[in-house]
């Protein structure tokens, strides 16, 4: 169970890292050809960006981390996921009153809210990846067996479920991916797909809470 929930965890935190990545560029540069700016403008501003996001988020997770040794990387992460809510909740709300029209207002809501999402991204994937040799650690004391077995036992299964939780929670940033994809193709714009997103993170504090 408590496998399962580091799992989701990761997809909600590492996988919002990775498909906010691509998708904070590719909203800036159709938000930009929508204001009138040609193919190459929107691309070359969209780039002088969309840069921060990655940047922050991957700071924050080394903060992440040291405050989950203090409090815990589930009370970190239950934040962060709330946090998440309103960060998507105001690209959500942006993308709902402007449409397809875009202003200085709109841009510069979307660059906050993708700001947002990118830092707590990066706080919660930290202490997701501290919680998971300590979760094996305190297994290893259920063990009937000396202190070198328990500590190899714990690294090693560290080991693998920092692998296995990467690369699954990697699925996360292909969901964000199609989820804009498909609100683009039905609607125009983002907007249904950032409504989705926060759903999904108000469904991952229930699971965190428990």
């Amino acid at each position: 169970l408590e496998f399962r929930r580091v799992l989701f965890r990761s997809i909600g935190t590492f996988g919002s890292f990775i498909g906010f990545s691509f998708a904070f560029g590719q909203v800036l540069q159709i938000s930009f050809a929508a204001g009138g700016q040609s193919p190459a403008q929107a691309a070359l501003h969209a780039a002088e960006i969309a840069f921060v996001g990655p940047l922050l988020g991957s700071i924050a997770r080394i903060y992440g981390g040291r405050v989950a040794d203090r409090v815990g990387g589930g009370t970190v992460t239950l934040w962060a996921f709330v946090g998440m809510i309103g960060g998507d909740g105001i690209l959500a709300i942006t993308a709902t009153f402007a449409g397809r029209r875009t202003t200085a207002v709109t841009m510069v809501a979307y660059v906050i809210g993708f700001v947002v999402l990118f830092v707590l991204s990066g706080i919660g994937n930290g202490a997701v990846y501290k919680m998971i040799p300590s979760i094996f650690h305190a297994a290893s004391r259920s063990l009937e067996a000396d202190e070198e077995t328990r500590a190899n036992y714990s690294r090693s299964m560290s080991g693998a479920v920092i692998g296995i939780t990467g690369a699954i929670g990697g699925l996360g940033g292909v969901a964000i991916n199609l989820a804009l994809r498909s609100s683009y193709l039905i609607d125009g714009t983002a907007t249904i797909a950032f409504w989705d997103f926060a759903v999904f993170y108000a469904m991952a504090v229930l699971v965190t809470m428990r």
